[in-house]
């Protein structure tokens, strides 16, 4: 089979959650013989036609350079965005890119012949663009699924019509089938359908996590006490970070961290660490190769993953495969994959005093860090082995050919 994936956006530095399921979902689908082909929206104005990696490629659609222009406001600081935002974007400047885009798709999906799209939290070009094809026949009866990565967020289109992603994906929406990443997701997802009479079929499908490469590693020395893989957005709490590490510090007073990510909070957050006097016990590693991800969580006793909305968390999912137990929250994603205890730690969202306590007790009890160690990856392997999430996937692949 040759696999169009379709993302909206794929984070420039190469963060996040589907950009690394794309990333070994690839390597997976090559090894039985299929081709993998990402596509997505220029990131950069000049942004090379694509990107060689090992197992797939990413190609870049210019459009008329919206998403580039995206990725340039959130480079400026906060506070320098919205006066800004007026000069970079002309209230038509989506249905504009879209026309662009959909000559370009047309001509790349002529050229590749894919024999299915698999769209990636397609919210608001994509999903428009491949509508807009279905409609004159340019996709000759190509199966569209969309798979859902995120739960409902608020959207701001250039028009300056404030509407959520889940409304938007709602508004146009021509899959043959919809993958929900959770059972969450699924819920609301098809609350917001109904609303709109869309009948697509909605599948939750948890994705997976290759166990070959997220393994314990017994010969590596642990380096940090704490870790922290993720983007440094109000989401994930990262805001929190200051706050917890100041309640620590005169208990742990040698504690350290590891933090890695890009984000919006960057910058605020780094100088909060520094006014609350941790910033000593924080190692921040910027963005880090995606192969080094696994060395890294080995590297650390604890991972946390205190979000406030997370969706699924593939993170936590890497961590327990290696044997790290995690700290992450009683909601939402983290709430289908944690059992309080047992293979994790769960606590209420925004209250860093359970954060902390959590923190402290797995600091403590060197038994209990290995017994929930072993239980999340046995977890892991149970229920999150990406073979188990690929057979799943190319069978609905399959099926809908």
């Amino acid at each position: 089979m040759k696999i169009l994936h379709l993302c909206d956006s794929l984070n420039p530095d190469g963060l996040g959650g589907y950009e690394s399921y794309l990333h070994y979902l690839s390597e997976h689908l090559v090894s039985r013989g299929d081709v993998s082909i990402v596509v997505t929206q220029a990131p950069k104005q000049d942004s090379p036609d694509y990107i060689d990696h090992e197992y797939y490629k990413v190609h870049y659609l210019s459009g008329n350079y919206l998403e580039a222009r995206k990725w340039e406001l959130f480079a400026l600081p906060e506070d320098e965005r919205e006066s800004n935002a007026s000069e970079m974007f002309e209230k038509n400047d989506l249905e504009l890119n879209i026309g662009v885009l959909e000559g370009q798709l047309s001509d790349f999906i002529h050229e590749n012949k894919p024999d299915i799209i698999h769209a990636h939290s397609t919210y608001v070009v994509f999903n428009r663009v491949l509508s807009k094809l279905q409609e004159s026949g340019t996709l000759d009866d190509i199966p569209l699924i969309a798979m859902i990565h995120g739960r409902p967020k608020p959207l701001i289109l250039p028009s300056g019509e404030e509407t959520t992603d889940f409304k938007s994906f709602s508004d146009t929406c021509p899959f043959d089938l919809i993958l929900a990443v959770s059972n969450n997701v699924a819920t609301v997802l098809e609350e917001y359908l109904s609303r709109k009479g869309v009948t697509t079929p909605v599948l939750p499908l948890y994705l997976g996590i290759d166990l070959s490469v997220f393994h314990p590693m017994p010969e590596i020395e642990k380096k940090w006490d704490i870790a922290f893989l993720g983007r440094l957005e109000k989401m994930k709490s990262v805001d929190l970070f200051p706050e917890m590490l100041d309640l620590l510090k005169n208990d742990y007073p040698h504690l350290k961290m590891v933090m890695t990510g890009e984000g919006s909070l960057k910058d605020k957050l780094l100088i909060d660490l520094d006014h609350a006097g941790v910033s000593h016990m924080v190692d921040y590693l910027g963005v880090v190769e995606t192969d080094s991800v696994p060395e890294l969580i080995n590297q650390s006793r604890i991972f946390i993953y205190p979000s406030r909305e997370e969706p699924f968390g593939l993170s936590i999912l890497e961590a327990m495969a290696c044997e790290v137990p995690v700290v992450t929250t009683n909601v939402y994603g983290p709430n289908e994959i944690i059992t309080d205890g047992i293979d994790g730690l769960a606590v209420n969202p925004d209250d860093v005093n359970a954060l902390v306590k959590a923190i402290r007790t797995l600091l403590e009890d060197e038994q209990l860090r290995i017994q929930i160690g072993m239980q999340g990856r046995a977890i892991v392997s149970q229920r999150f082995d990406i073979n188990q999430h690929l057979e799943s996937l190319v069978s609905i692949y399959q099926d809908l050919i």
